[in-house]
């Protein structure tokens, strides 16, 4: 589950868009309904198991199935499984699957591909965006080929939350184990209801299923058109080449506003950008320890004015992040006035000062006691223009409090490389949520430290929390435990 990509269960594209607009429509003949989806960005891999971004995961959510969905409310409805049921102990799953499902090659689907797939999945690590929903999960058994059993080592809150697609095992079962993260997958085959087409030049075309086991989609043909211009991507929409365009920034938003041809939908989506700070302690990080001072970064998010960036580098589109999960969602905790650092320059310069950090020599920057200066790197994804602007804003709001920003810019692979090795002192980028917490709050556990948790936060107690509302089953004790 990696960056700027959003991970909302969804059949309907819509659902996960924070800015988006639709357009007057580009089909392929008057016979074919082609629905044409603008993404600024282009799809990393069509290896389910190795996958982070997006688009990927919208496009697997289209050619693959899971056991279960959301419905447009967000409750589980049966997709693969028809039904299911749990056992008075809550360790035991009992999922009863469709008959008749056919993969697009015309393979029969049975219960073997789920417990293959499930069981790749937790023997090798891979598949980053469906861990958090496989954790917990002691076996995979199939009684017969419509039914599998899964148990678990306590009860599992979010079995029902777990969209992981299930891939076909006569496919998958012939690669060799550590080829398994490189697998180009270049003809993808699922029971999904669309089937993969082809991928050439930054455009991915899906056809639909007529065989779908669910409900046959009225589009004939959807196709995702990657722009590494985001610019150049709302022209297109504007200009009718596509029928649709996500993450659009929010100058673009004002601009498509005023198209008659294009409808701008403006939505809440589950996530957040980040300001993520070296706190490694491993001795091969090459970012500046004096972060690893608590008294530092809570000076800088003093010092962060979150509502002035909201407006001024988003258009006022987002809302003030006070916790990892959404205000708004069942899990969400509203903290108090009292518990929150709330742009404060004040509140951060008494806190350097209380620390011992002082601008001895008069330049506008402090130093500790051994002269060293609080000068840090903020490096930003170049291609984003929030993000950009988010940067060059927190850059002057710190020197308030005497502690000099660099703001570099890169692309998002470069900063991907330098978070790998630990060369950054902060950076900004995006995480999407789900409905089930755990999906973004495992992302500061110590055991992902060197996958996701990118700063290297460890704490026992918030790892002990986490593992403790994984396992219930009540929603209400579950929140107290999250809000905990």
């Amino acid at each position: 589950m990696k960056k700027n990509r959003l991970l909302a269960y969804l059949l309907a594209l819509f659902l996960c868009i924070s800015l988006a607009g639709c357009g007057g429509g580009a089909q392929t003949s008057e016979s074919v309904n082609t629905f044409r989806i603008g993404t600024p960005v282009s799809i990393d891999t069509l290896n389910p198991l190795a996958s982070y971004m997006q688009v990927g995961f919208e496009v697997f959510l289209l050619v693959y199935d899971p056991l279960v969905r959301y419905d447009e409310n967000f409750e589980p409805t049966g997709c693969l499984a028809e039904s299911w049921e749990t056992s008075e102990d809550g360790l035991t799953w009992t999922f009863h699957l469709k008959d008749g499902v056919k993969w697009h090659d015309g393979e029969p689907f049975t219960s073997e591909d789920v417990k293959f797939t499930y069981d790749t999945m937790m023997e090798s690590g891979l598949g980053y965006m469906y861990s958090t929903y496989l954790a917990g999960i002691d076996s995979v058994e199939c009684p017969d080929a419509n039914t599998v059993v899964i148990k678990t080592d306590e009860p599992k809150a979010n079995m029902l939350m777990n969209t992981t697609p299930i891939l076909p095992k006569h496919i998958w079962s012939e690669i060799k184990p550590e080829e398994l993260e490189t697998y180009a997958n270049e003809k993808p085959i699922g029971t999904g209801p669309f089937k993969f087409d082809s991928s050439s030049e930054g455009v991915i075309k899906l056809v639909k299923n007529d065989a779908y086991s669910g409900t046959v989609p009225f589009i004939d043909e959807c196709v995702f058109v990657s722009y590494s211009n985001s610019d150049t991507m709302a022209q297109a929409l504007s200009l009718g080449e596509i029928d649709a365009a996500i993450s659009i920034n929010s100058a673009q938003k004002k601009q498509l506003e005023n198209d008659k041809n294009v409808t701008v939908i403006s939505g809440e989506i589950p996530g957040f950008t980040q300001i993520g700070i070296n706190v490694w302690a491993d001795p091969a990080s090459k970012g500046n320890p004096l972060l690893k001072d608590k008294a530092i970064r809570q000076a800088i998010e003093y010092a962060i004015d979150k509502k002035k960036i909201i407006q001024m580098a988003y258009g006022g589109e987002g809302s003030e992040g006070t916790t990892l999960l959404n205000p708004g969602q069942f899990y969400h905790y509203e903290p108090s006035a009292a518990e929150l650092r709330s742009y404060s320059p004040d509140k951060g310069s008494a806190l350097l000062d209380r620390a011992g950090y002082k601008d001895t020599d008069g330049d506008g920057i402090r130093e500790d006691a051994k002269g060293n200066k609080l000068e840090f790197s903020l490096i930003t994804i170049a291609d984003n223009a929030e993000e950009v602007k988010a940067g060059q804003m927190i850059v002057s709001d710190c020197q308030k409090i005497g502690v000099s920003i660099k703001n570099e810019t890169m692309d998002d692979g470069a900063l991907q490389d330098k978070i790998l090795a630990g060369d950054f002192d902060m950076f900004i980028w995006g995480w999407g949520g789900d409905v089930d917490p755990s999906v973004i709050l495992e992302l500061l556990t110590t055991w992902q430290i060197g996958t996701n948790n990118e700063p290297h936060f460890s704490s026992a107690q918030y790892d002990e929390l986490f593992k403790q509302q994984l396992t219930q089953m009540d929603e209400k004790e579950r929140q107290a435990t999250v809000f905990e």
